[in-house]
């Protein structure tokens, strides 16, 4: 299904160098029209969306790149690119003041829309974790590249230094990839990304190596076009396949284009000959061919340039596109305007064919209905939700730039608490910052969070008695942090702050609290973190004797002590200036500790906007009023404001999160309604389902299932050199502690038994007995508790069990010890064992599949060998006859026979086909040895090699006499027990099945 380029103008707003103010050229209608007044009539002109110079930076992002956002991660590819002449507004548009580096409410839509994919893929892997109940089964890896077309050649402007003089030998040579098409610029850099401030890092190293050039129209244009390409691929396993090695993968690409000013030699070179800009406009111009044949239906000239080829994919491809057009309104620009909006009304009639149709569920929310931006842009008062893994949307009112050093405040336990109660003292703090002698940043980062169940984050009010130290870390780390400078608590928040603190003792650099509920303060005594502490003599709720134990047990602490009655609201006026006394004593050793507070570009930051300086200003509901607020004073109450959350009547707002098993990607389907969503709704309660339970809430405790490997490969960077220690240490310890634990294990893995001189097999860490051991690992080559391949030596299964057999053997050797009488059963079995191997002849018949792909087929071999054979009839060695192969098992006569069986390589059978096939092995065995003939059920298998083995047991004594039928198995590991005479037994060993053919 084909659907339209979509188009987009923004006009930007008047500016000082317009030159004499007069009426603009172009002037908006409504919200998809415009007239360009110079031309009349004729200029009025439609399309999907027209942003007037009021338009903010979310409204652009929102209709623009969002969708785009969208379609990525549903597996589909999207392109933006920005067209228009140099000084309209594109660089602006797309990345926003100073590079995107400072964030604020004017971002462009390049760290918009990094935020936005980071924020979502961070929710839907913590979200399929709680589902499934483990790591490993749903991930996804951001890698980019960044290309500039200059003078018709490709450049990486992430590569080390090749681009200084654009010589066309470091150019890159396109290459085109078939099925499906992609065209791509070979040997340039893809690099890793984990957050938006990585991936903009990178684009500012790109951009000092773009090509610019002062021009009459832009002090510094740019004279080449750019492409910046995310490159989003999805992993997962699926969660009922035992194979851990079979790994999905799905992969899509957002391109973001920046093209280079389109405007004319006359206005931009005063008439001159400029190469740069003839390469630049050449591209402009092909690209305007390009939209005009795919309009008009006629042959597309892609190869007529190298900025059209890159975007071949894009224009009338298999990607969601989306042109936006920048314009001026000055009188000056309305040629250039006119024929920017007429190249762009032309691509309306484009059509792309996405792989995926997609319709929108519902229409996004706008967090800033009826709200304001602050307009103190130092203050950059807001409300955002904080998306933590783990424990769902926090609600948190915010103060100053997220990239200065982060103080997280956290209320008390009261029924109407919440971050409100901050306001008036982090305002205190963020005015005596601003001027402070005292070594510290003039700004902070302040985040007041309500914790889940309090005022509009919804979940269980529990959470933050129950697991501080998870929830802390998780708002910190969704914060795009690994520390905060401050944590700040008040009653039972000072509780969950100390209790963080002792849980997690790196999260916080400095602690402050006023009126603190504390319990067993003797062990605040592990708390080696500078500490403010505040306590209200009168206030019986906390009492002072507590805070005086706190003051003798905390190490490094700055206490005070008032009393209401004479000394008024003293922790409002003074908790600010004394933590600031605090951090400034003590600010050597915090600035270099864990980025001191400040984010870490290897972390995202999950947040949202929430609201602006009235959501920040105003109480919610029943809120109670910011400490120190006068009495009587009435606060304004935001009734009108998005609703949501159990603390705002969240009891009408409850989503489910579903498990897609196909994909391991979340869904949210609404309890009361049944809507469904793909995307999370903000500041609800959300509910995780784990795959095959009911729903549970989320930030609930998981029982520990198995690790599975990671999906994509860690960098060894992705973490500091603290934390590498620390993460060093506690490897050491769990592998020292494991290995005790397995010196300390009594019982079989297989049977249950007493472990009698037990083997440990190295590759699973499985232990079991030699009973065990004799009738399984000695001939099987998988493991029987867990079906793991066991790693072979020279003598036998590979193990190292020394430790554990020496206990074990001081414990048989000791009549008291309760162990005794098993062990002795135990070794009675074993002798029964060892005397029955010794009477008996045993081949072991070892079959399976080799499978090589080539094109759309595979060639698969079947095999069945005879690695083993012990005590045959005197003086022979081959007991094989022949082995029939049938992929046509409803028809008796075989697809082909082997007569000449190997000891060595045994018989084969190779079939080439494009998909699996029932193979089934008929084993027939000389008549002088007694033996059945064994039909084993096999379907060959599409991993490069399968084998199991059948072991085929009959007494020496037996050998040669009546041939005891003929007997059938599945593709199992196993024993056939035979009798002369009698019908033979068949037993299987473990559960290593393997998979039906598929039809």
């Amino acid at each position: 299904m084909s659907v339209p380029l979509r188009v987009a103008v923004r006009i930007r707003p008047t500016q000082a160098h317009d030159g004499k103010a007069g009426p603009p050229a172009v002037v908006p209608l409504d919200g998809t029209s415009l007239e360009v007044v110079p031309e009349g009539p004729k200029g009025r002109l439609e399309f999907n969306n027209v942003f007037g110079p009021q338009a903010s930076q979310h409204e652009v992002f929102v209709s623009c790149c969002l969708p785009l956002v969208e379609a990525v991660l549903e597996g589909k590819n999207g392109c933006i690119f920005a067209f228009g002449q140099t000084g309209a507004g594109k660089t602006h548009s797309m990345i926003g003041p100073e590079g995107g580096q400072r964030r604020g409410t004017q971002d462009g839509i390049l760290p918009r829309a990094a935020a936005e994919l980071f924020r979502r893929i961070a929710r839907i892997e913590a979200e399929a974790q709680q589902a499934i109940g483990t790591a490993g089964f749903s991930a996804y890896e951001v890698r980019v590249s960044f290309i500039e077309v200059y003078r018709e050649y490709a450049f990486d402007l992430l590569g080390a230094g090749a681009i200084a003089n654009r010589d066309p030998s470091s150019a890159c040579p396109l290459r085109e990839q078939p099925d499906p098409l992609r065209v791509y610029a070979d040997g340039a850099n893809e690099e890793r990304v984990t957050s938006a401030a990585q991936l903009l890092a990178l684009v500012d190293k790109g951009a000092k190596n773009r090509a610019t050039a002062a021009t009459g129209v832009h002090e510094h244009s740019s004279r080449s076009h750019a492409l910046l390409v995310l490159s989003v691929e999805h992993r997962w396993r699926d969660v009922g396949d035992p194979d851990s090695r079979r790994v999905k993968s799905q992969s899509a690409r957002l391109t973001l284009v920046d093209l280079a000013g389109a405007e004319t030699m006359e206005r931009s070179h005063g008439g001159n000959f400029d190469a740069a800009g003839v390469g630049t406009n050449m591209g402009l111009l092909v690209l305007g061919r390009v939209i005009h044949a795919l309009a008009a239906g006629e042959r597309v000239p892609y190869r007529d340039s190298t900025l059209t080829r890159l975007l071949q994919t894009s224009l009338g491809g298999n990607a969601v596109t989306q042109m936006l057009t920048c314009v001026s309104p000055s009188a000056a620009d309305a040629d250039q305007t006119w024929r920017a909006l007429q190249y762009a009304s032309s691509a309306r009639d484009v059509r792309c064919a996405p792989e995926v149709a997609r319709v929108r569920e519902e229409l996004e929310h706008d967090p800033m209905h009826g709200d304001w931006e602050d307009e103190d842009t130092v203050l950059n008062r807001q409300a955002v939700w904080i998306e933590t893994r783990g424990f769902g949307d926090v609600f948190a009112r915010c103060v100053g730039d997220p990239s200065d050093p982060l103080i997280l405040w956290v209320h008390g336990s009261g029924p109407k608490n919440s971050s409100m109660q901050w306001n008036n003292i982090i305002m205190d703090m963020v005015r005596g910052a601003q001027s402070n002698g005292l070594g510290l940043p003039k700004r902070f980062y302040h985040v007041a969070i309500d914790c889940p169940g309090y005022g509009r984050s919804p979940s269980d009010r529990q959470t933050v008695r129950s697991y501080p130290g998870a929830f802390l870390t998780a708002v910190v780390e969704a914060l795009g942090r690994r520390s905060a400078a401050a944590i700040c608590g008040s009653s039972q928040g000072a509780c969950a702050t100390f209790n963080a603190a002792l849980e997690c003792p790196k999260l916080a650099l400095a602690l402050a609290v006023c009126h603190p509920v504390g319990h067993a303060p003797e062990r605040y005594s592990a708390i080696k973190q500078p500490t403010l502490l505040i306590f209200d003599t009168e206030d019986a709720g906390h009492p002072v004797s507590v805070g005086r134990q706190m003051r003798r047990h905390l190490p490094n602490n700055r206490y005070f002590e008032f009393t209401r009655s004479r000394d008024g609201d003293w922790e409002v006026a003074h908790m600010g200036p004394e933590l600031l006394q605090l951090l400034g004593a003590n600010w050597a050793q915090i600035r270099g500790k864990r980025h001191a507070g400040r984010s870490d570009p290897k972390l995202p930051e999950l947040t949202r906007v929430a609201g602006g300086y009235r959501a920040w200003s105003e109480r919610h509901g029943g809120e109670w009023p910011a400490l120190g607020a006068e009495e009587g004073t009435q606060l304004p109450v935001a009734e009108d404001l998005n609703q949501a959350g159990v603390g705002a009547g969240g009891e009408q707002d409850v989503w489910q999160a579903v498990l897609d098993p196909s994909t391991n990607v979340i869904q949210y389907r609404h309890v009361q309604s049944g809507r469904v969503t793909k995307v999370r709704p903000p500041g609800a309660q959300v509910l995780v389902e784990r795959l095959g339970h009911g729903p549970a809430a989320v930030g609930g405790q998981r029982r520990a299932t198995a690790p599975v490997p990671a999906l994509f490969e860690e960098s060894e960077s992705e973490e500091d050199e603290e934390d590498r220690c620390a993460r060093e240490q506690r490897e050491v310890q769990a592998a020292q502690e494991q290995k005790e634990r397995e010196h300390q294990q009594t019982d079989c893995d297989v049977c249950g038994g007493a472990l009698l001189d037990p083997l440990r097999l190295v590759a699973c860490r499985c232990a079991m007995c030699a009973c065990c051991a004799e009738s399984t690992v000695q001939y099987v080559r998988q493991c029987p508790a867990c079906g793991q391949a066991v790693t072979m030596a020279k003598d036998g299964p590979k193990s190292d069990s020394a430790e554990l057999r020496r206990r074990i053997a001081e414990r048989e050797a000791d009549p008291t010890d309760p162990l005794y009488e098993a062990l002795k059963a135990q070794r009675a079995k074993l002798a029964g064992l060892t005397k029955r191997r010794n009477a008996a002849c045993r081949v072991v018949l070892e079959f399976g599949n080799t499978a090589s792909g080539s094109g759309g087929k595979t060639s698969y071999t079947t095999f069945v060998k005879t690695p083993v054979v012990e005590r045959g009839p005197k003086g022979a060695q081959n007991a094989v006859a022949k082995v029939d192969f049938n992929i046509n098992p409803g028809y008796k006569k075989p697809t082909a026979t082997v007569t000449d069986f190997s000891l060595k390589t045994g018989a084969k059978f190779e079939y080439t086909m494009a998909r699996s096939y029932p193979c089934f092995i008929t084993v027939h065995f000389k008549k002088e040895w007694g033996l059945p003939q064994v039909d084993i059920q096999y379907v060959v298998q599409d991993d490069p090699k399968t084998s199991r083995r059948i072991v085929v047991d009959m007494p020496v004594a037996a050998l040669g006499s009546k041939r005891p039928g003929q007997v059938s198995v599945e593709p199992r590991n196993g024993w056939i027990q035979c009798v002369a005479g009698q019908q033979p037994v068949v037993q299987y060993i473990g559960a290593c099945t393997l998979k039906p053919a598929e039809h």
